[in-house]
């Protein structure tokens, strides 16, 4: 882009004052043109140009207009400036400041039929290098892109070509590649802070360019502070934005050949992105079916299935724990991975952080309303604190769509049958945790302690038949009286035994929990201090706090 100030510098002679519109300086001027005294006088402008206005033309053109009528008119077309030949009247200035335009005043005696043609000449010249040095950056960066050059390797080169910081974010803003020599912009930090304070006015505009072509970006630019700005292009695939690539400017005022390398490198990134997506793709597929043959399959054949799990990076032999997590305030409705809701978009991201920073890569899949997740650790420790990142960066990333985030953790076990096992585990912890503690919470299989039994042995009539000869009573009772009885006894268990505990836990007095032990003697005369009475009732409450509706009696 060649700007006025360039065309002050370049093109008009020595002595060449600007009288009024500094602020347009920056404006990019795409032609110079000198207005003849034939109307219509304005009617070829179509903005950007460098209009020359001659002494007295315009008084051939229209006697009645004046220069701060004419300036207003210009302003309206979109021309980059106006130059004189004489010194104009205190209301053109005004017009030209209020309008912007800056208003060039030449030496006297300036011919401005040869200024028109120079500049004119310079403009043509300045766009021709543009584009070729465009083209060569272009050339240089897809031989890259097309020879399999990694992400990182193409922004390394786009810095190496434009002189400039280079910077490319994905989609959701994430900082995915930065350099610069450090003349060239802020640390990596520091930019980083930059890129969070800009984002909304970016995403703004992101938004007007989801038509736009991949292989010919639109750019535009940003102030990111007082010291340095962007130029700024989109990243686009064939199904929409995959992120944006910017180039740091000093002082925040691109020049053409930045806008150029800008849009040359958001076309080139387009290419490699789409390839490394379509491996992504392919692969994703095999490790699905790895993994469904792993946790549904028959296992026709043990070993083939080892080996292409190793093939793809991932040991079935070693330690693996499952975890499940379940988005209980989003939608119910089956989707595989790979679908249109943005919910599993935020849990892949999640997953691969977490995964780079701990070098391990998990196998996952979605079923309805739940990811299933088989990740390679060694320890019971290790599988709690990677539960509980990707809980929390799923929380921060997905804002009030994850807000209830209920996980089951299973054991860390090794094999493909130990891999089953824990995806068991981690299914019934998923279930127990929510029907105990509610939704929103981490449920680790290992914790579940006499539970584990009481799921296991869901469905045999005697677990049932226990539960309602030892609470029936109560139960019913309770239901009809609304007594809070089984509460009672509950919070008395967990007290261990002792009353004033056990009022504590409940917020009632003393005397209220012992009335109430009262009653429980009287309805089902029971007496609580015979050790075997009472294992028995624990028990029975122990079913009722796991699997509540599900086993109350008719």
């Amino acid at each position: 882009m060649i700007t006025v100030e360039d065309v002050i510098a370049l093109a008009l002679p020595a002595g060449t004052k600007i009288a009024a519109g500094k602020t347009g300086l920056d404006r990019e001027v795409t032609w110079a043109s000198r207005i003849r005294p034939t109307p219509p006088a304005f009617a070829h402008l179509t903005g950007g140009e460098l209009v020359l206005l001659p002494d007295g033309v315009l008084d051939q053109l229209d006697e009645r207009l004046t220069l701060d009528a004419a300036l207003h008119q210009l302003a309206g077309f979109g021309v980059a400036a106006v130059v004189l030949s004489g010194a104009p009247p205190k209301a053109a200035k005004d017009a030209a400041e209020e309008t912007g335009l800056p208003l060039l005043v030449l030496p006297k005696g300036t011919d401005q039929g040869p200024l028109e043609r120079e500049a004119a000449r310079l403009i043509t010249e300045r766009r021709r290098e543009v584009q070729r040095r465009g083209q060569e950056v272009a050339r240089r960066l897809m031989e890259l892109a097309i020879a399999g050059e990694p992400l990182a390797g193409v922004v390394r080169a786009l810095s190496e070509l434009s002189h400039r910081a280079v910077i490319l974010e994905g989609r959701d803003g994430r900082l995915l590649a930065y350099h610069g020599d450090p003349d060239q912009g802020p640390t990596r930090e520091a930019i980083e802070d930059l890129l969070l304070q800009d984002r909304p006015e970016l995403v703004r505009w992101l938004r007007t360019t989801t038509t736009s072509s991949a292989a010919e970006p639109p750019t535009t630019a940003h102030a990111l502070d007082a010291a340095w700005g962007r130029s700024i292009a989109p990243v686009i695939g064939r199904d929409g934005l995959l992120g944006t690539i910017s180039l740091v400017i000093p002082n925040g005022t691109p020049t053409a050949e930045d806008a150029e390398a800008t849009a040359r490198g958001a076309a080139a990134c387009a290419v490699v992105l789409a390839r490394e997506q379509a491996a992504a793709t392919a692969r994703r597929e095999v490790e699905l079916h790895v993994l469904d043959e792993v946790l549904d399959g028959a296992l026709r054949s043990e070993s083939t299935l080892i080996q292409q799990a190793r093939r793809l990076g991932h040991d079935l032999n070693a330690s693996h724990v499952a975890l499940i997590a379940r988005f209980d305030q989003a939608s119910t409705a089956p989707i595989r991975a790979g679908g249109k809701d943005d919910r599993w978009d935020v849990l892949a991201e999640a997953l691969s952080r977490i995964g780079g920073a701990r070098g391990s890569r998990p196998l996952w899949r979605i079923r309805t309303n739940a990811a299933e997740i088989i990740w390679p650790i060694a320890t019971a420790a290790d599988a709690s604190a990677v539960a509980t990142a990707l809980r929390e960066d799923l929380t921060a990333m997905a804002g009030a769509k994850a807000a209830r985030i209920s996980m089951g953790l299973g054991s860390v076990r090794e094999g493909i049958a130990g891999i089953r096992r824990s995806h068991q585990e981690a299914k019934h912890a998923l279930v127990l945790g929510r029907r105990m503690s509610g939704p929103g919470q981490i449920t680790r299989f290992g914790d579940l302690g006499v539970y584990r039994l009481i799921y296991a042995a869901e469905t045999l009539p005697e677990l049932h038949a226990l539960y309602e000869e030892t609470l029936g009573t109560l139960i019913a009772y309770d239901r009809d009286n609304n007594a809070d009885l089984i509460s009672t006894l509950t919070a008395f268990f967990d007290a261990n035994g002792s009353p004033k505990e056990a009022a504590e836990r409940l917020q009632v007095h003393r005397n209220t929990v012992l009335y109430r032990l009262d009653r429980i003697r009287d309805i089902t005369h029971y007496d609580l201090e015979d050790a075997a009475l009472r294992l028995r009732l624990h028990l029975a409450l122990c079913v009722h706090q796991a699997l509540g509706s599900a086993a109350e009696p008719s």
